[in-house]
């Protein structure tokens, strides 16, 4: 059965599609006895040199080219941005084409608005490409999971920052140094801002978020922090007591119907999972009845990890049954509000490095471990893991300590 394409935007990852698509031809074809055939591409420019292009691939830059065409059985948007392309979407669905999508931006904040669409016109609009690149998890969670209950979801989902931060650790190399290594790498941006302040994982939180609990949210109703404050001197502090420093999104539920959303640098120790996940790679641990901890580990973004991942929504789509429906989450979760943490605490000190005796018992023995960290830049710091505790314990705490000393930087320990 032929299958035919029309593709919104021909960049790093449609190209990437349109090479895998060529390569797997046959295998597809064997395994699923389609045909998939790009027929039309939408481009910004007709004039640019695109070596290697099929000639029989009609380039245009007219969106009603693709949409109003009857032939073109279901429409791929990898063009991003959350305009235009959410125009073309809606009325992709509208004339009952199917949709995949790469665009996380617009997945989160319209998310909910398009798969109600979607559902309304009883075709799939699928987006795996839009979380975690190569890593094949909103299928897996939709699908796999789908007789289990998700508890929780945490994990790294950007790989400029973890790279960055992995080239901090093992190089100490400054946050300016790292970030101009990414970027001439091509991991990160010229404009790095959404990755290093935290947008892109929080969009992928959101996502995720949605899929599971049912929570709708957007980036001014979660916490985010970025990873631009972080100095090389913060993980070394960090690595004396033998944690790393990780930017993790974490989705916990935390009671019956809501659930906290954070996005921020937080520390993760040796015995997790997550602390072997270096460089430019992403991890998604998941944490269910079932199956307690899962990882799903894999490859975050890049031209083929990502267009396999749109490849597998367009199989799913092409053999999809007629009038289908996206399967949503059972509950409509809430956010919660405070939750019990774990914190490092990173303090200036001139007196003595550790917690003297006149820090009452009761908030002593919040304290798990501590140790002595010589900053270069700012002298003698103590540095301290706590237990998981409330918001008032954190603060009497924190009161006590900081009663000759000052607070450097304090992290959340994410749970093992």
């Amino acid at each position: 059965m032929e299958v035919k394409i029309g593709l919104f935007g021909l960049g790093t990852v449609g190209m990437g599609l349109l090479t895998i698509l060529e390569e797997q031809k046959e295998k597809i074809s064997e395994n699923t006895g389609l045909d998939l055939t790009v027929k039309t591409a939408m481009v910004s420019s007709l004039t640019k040199d695109r070596p290697g292009l099929s000639s029989t691939i009609q380039l245009t830059t007219d969106p009603k080219d693709i949409l109003d065409d009857p032939e073109i059985d279901l429409v791929v948007e990898v063009a991003g941005g959350t305009g235009s392309a959410k125009n073309w979407i809606k009325s992709a669905l509208a004339s009952k084409k199917p949709v995949i999508t790469a665009n996380k931006d617009l997945i989160a904040t319209a998310g909910e608005e398009l798969l109600d669409l979607a559902n309304k016109a009883q075709v799939p609009l699928l987006y795996e490409a839009a979380v975690a690149g190569g890593i094949p998890i909103i299928g897996t969670l939709r699908e796999y999971f789908r007789t289990d209950t998700i508890r929780s979801l945490a994990g790294i989902v950007n790989g400029t920052t973890n790279y960055m931060l992995t080239q901090m650790a093992d190089n100490d190399l400054s946050y300016e140094t790292a970030l101009k290594q990414a970027q001439d790498l091509g991991f990160a941006e010229a404009d790095p801002t959404n990755d290093v302040a935290g947008y892109d994982a929080a969009y992928k939180a959101i996502i995720l978020a949605r899929l599971v609990f049912g929570l709708e949210a957007g980036l001014k109703d979660i916490q985010i922090t970025g990873i631009q404050k972080i100095t090389d001197e913060d993980i070394a502090a960090v690595k004396t007591l033998g944690g790393q420093l990780k930017l993790l999104f974490r989705i916990d539920q935390i009671s019956a119907d809501s659930v906290a959303v954070i996005v921020a640098p937080q520390v993760v120790l040796p015995q997790s999972p997550l602390s072997q996940v270096h460089n430019e790679n992403n991890a998604i641990a998941v944490n269910s009845d079932n199956l307690g901890q899962t990882l799903f580990y894999g490859p975050g973004a890049g031209a083929r990890p990502t267009a396999q991942a749109v490849l597998a929504d367009i199989l799913a789509a092409a053999m999809a049954p007629k009038d289908a429906k996206q399967p949503l989450p059972e509950k409509e979760m809430t956010l919660a509000g405070e939750r019990v943490q774990a914190y490092c605490w990173i303090l200036n000190t001139t007196g003595a490095n550790n917690v003297s005796q006149d820090t009452k018992d009761e908030l002593r023995s919040l304290i798990v471990r501590q140790a002595s960290h010589e900053n270069n830049r700012l002298g003698s710091q103590l540095v301290l893991y706590t237990k998981e505790m409330s918001k008032d314990q954190h603060d009497a705490l924190l009161d006590a300590l900081t009663t000759n000393r000052t607070l450097a930087k304090e992290f959340v320990i994410y749970p093992c």
